[in-house]
């Protein structure tokens, strides 16, 4: 079976002159053509640090800081409320030697 996939000129050109993989989904127009959709990925902010949790990830750049967590209720052994008390901890010692050390907070 032969599809064709209809790209941007930018992701065209990526490949053309990397050659490296692009990864995205193909939103089907009829059942032999299609569009190409890339994957939006997230970069970190230039000069961010960061750090990863069990359940998460704490960020600091120099002008905001960010934790995320998520902790599935299914996890054998894991209470939620505890590993959030637990990694919050430990995403403030490392916002706060972080912050020292970027901006002398």
């Amino acid at each position: 079976m032969d599809i064709k996939i209809q790209l941007s000129d930018a992701v065209y050109q990526r490949l053309m002159t990397t050659g490296s993989r692009v990864q995205g989904t193909i939103g089907l127009v009829s059942p032999a053509e299609g569009n190409f959709n890339e994957h939006n990925k997230s970069v970190p902010a230039p000069g961010s640090r960061h750090m990863k949790l069990p359940h998460g990830r704490a960020s600091v750049t120099d002008k905001q800081v960010r934790l995320t967590l998520r902790v599935g209720l299914d996890e054998v052994k894991v209470i939620p409320a505890q590993a959030i008390e637990e990694e919050s901890r430990q995403a403030a010692g490392f916002v706060d030697e972080m912050l020292d050390m970027m901006i002398g907070y």
